[in-house]
């Protein structure tokens, strides 16, 4: 039985709907963002771990994400069986944002180091990912339910991955400013990420609470038959989604080698060029701003190109873009600008991709109606997040194995023992820098060159791998989909005059 038909073709989002639902993006995003992007910089920086600690907290991170991954689904079908006045997706939207603002702030405000934080933080992080995915799952998962409409779709997800990029990078961009150098919130780290969460997590509140008043969810219908969504049903539903899975398959390998470059980026920067926040700024600032880029131009570049050309773009602008990054320092001296343009290549080709596989998660609930005729969005998009955490638990354990290899915790233990210091006002704000520069002089060229051999091949391997998945697996293209969709309009008016 269907559990929520899909709408005509003629249906249209209104003006409100798509401005609350995508607006919401921004402070959501940029929560996420102080997490994905600067965690384990806040650890390593302020926390004072030992080799032994930072291999406890990456077991930690590793093992947590993949239950959340694991976890994901049971969310979805959690969702789908919500049945409220209020639709089944604005309840867990609010309940999420406003258990995952308070799990934000504390992660970043405890005064505690070493052991004591490596316990706190099994429970505080766990918290934090539960709370996280009821509105990640239910936030996604509303957007195929707002329309079936091609050029809305495209709207939408444009809109959506535009203002959460917008989001993200107000975050990446502003932390370092404050966090690192002569502008540090406080005079140090510990007490400049304590007021940056506390500053996120009202934000995040605000425009989530603007999504659930705003977007004007469809009514839920529902016959008296219908089946119930358990664990059976989702299981089913991955099982006889082909599409779904290699998308899925897709989107995994992209997660993993999209995040390398900026996961290592930072602690990267503080190593080749000095402890400068401005420097990290601009080095993600110019990956933004290609995001950003990207996101504008994307319903033109959809609109003149098929998706299968836009496929094959994406990923030469990846390649060359590493490729540049890698050379500098070896066929030409080692400069910023050139690992920018770099990186601006990277985030270009690498952005257009994640639009393509967003699209094609969302085209697969079509798919799916038209295989079952069930929609099952939450379930669906729940493999979205799936897929996000799967390979960010990757990416940890990249990073943990590529430290403790080479060293990297020994620069940055005592980088924390002088933020340390500066908080507890032992020492002043000019001697920490003095200290913190002593100890970035002690990183060999060895290191830095094995760090931006990991930040380049390892992703170029896993970007190509996701191509060649996506582009021989995936086949519903442009063509495809509307054909799906004129059989379930006919089907669904046949089964209304019955």
């Amino acid at each position: 039985m269907e559990n929520s038909p899909s709408p005509v073709l003629s249906d249209r989002v209104s003006p409100r709907t798509k401005w609350t639902y995508t607006l919401g993006g921004i402070g959501r995003d940029m929560a996420y963002a102080l997490y994905a992007n600067y965690l384990l910089t806040f650890i390593l920086f302020t926390k004072s771990v030992t080799s032994e600690q930072f291999a406890a907290i990456s077991t930690i991170l590793i093992v947590c994400r993949i239950w959340d991954a694991i976890n994901d689904p049971v969310m979805g079908g959690i969702i789908e069986n919500t049945r409220s006045r209020f639709g089944k997706f604005k309840p867990w939207i609010l309940i999420g944002v406003l258990s995952n603002a308070i799990m934000l702030s504390l992660i970043f405000s405890l005064p505690i180091t070493g052991w004591a934080f490596v316990i706190a933080f099994v429970f505080l992080y766990l918290l934090w990912d539960i709370t996280f995915t009821m509105n990640d799952i239910a936030y996604w998962a509303m957007l195929p339910s707002l329309t079936s409409n091609p050029k809305d779709r495209a709207s939408l997800t444009s809109l959506a991955n535009l203002f959460a990029s917008i989001g993200a990078i107000l975050t990446i961009a502003l932390t370092p400013i404050f966090t690192a150098g002569n502008l540090t919130i406080g005079g140090s780290a510990v007490t400049a990420y304590a007021v940056i969460a506390i500053v996120i997590s009202i934000i995040f509140i605000g425009c989530q609470v603007m999504t659930v008043i705003g977007v004007q969810e469809k009514p839920q219908l529902k016959s008296a038959s219908q089946e119930k969504v358990g664990i059976k049903k989702m299981l089913k539903v991955l099982k006889n989604n082909d599409q779904l899975q290699w998308v899925s398959v897709a989107m995994l390998l992209y997660n993993l080698g999209s995040s390398l470059i900026i996961a290592f980026g930072v602690t990267y920067v503080y190593f080749e060029f000095g402890y400068n926040g401005f420097l990290v700024t601009i080095f993600t600032g110019v990956f933004a701003v290609m995001t950003i880029l990207i996101n504008i131009l994307f319903p033109a570049l959809a609109a003149k190109f098929s998706r299968k050309i836009l496929q094959t773009v994406s990923l030469v602008l990846s390649v060359v873009g590493y490729l540049i990054f890698f050379l500098t320092g070896l066929l030409w001296k080692m400069n910023f600008f050139s690992l920018c343009v770099g990186l601006a290549f990277i985030s270009l080709g690498q952005t257009l991709f994640y639009m393509l596989l967003t699209i094609a998660i969302a085209n697969t609930v079509e798919y799916n109606e038209w295989k079952s005729g069930s929609r099952d969005e939450g379930i669906i998009f729940s493999i979205r997040p799936f897929m996000a955490k799967m390979g960010s638990s990757l990416q940890q354990l990249v990073l943990t194995i590529v430290y403790l290899a080479v060293g990297v915790t020994e620069i940055t233990k005592q980088i924390s023992d002088a933020e340390n210091a500066a908080a507890a006002k032992a020492i002043t704000e000019a001697q920490k820098l003095i200290d913190i520069e002593n100890a970035i002089q002690g990183v060999g060229a060895d290191m830095k060159l094995a760090l931006r051999a990991c930040m380049v091949f390892l992703p170029i391997a896993l970007l190509t791998a996701a191509y060649f998945v996506f582009k021989h697996k995936f086949k519903i293209d442009e063509k495809v989909y509307n054909k799906m969709l004129h059989e379930i309009k006919e089907r669904n008016v046949e089964e209304s005059t019955e």
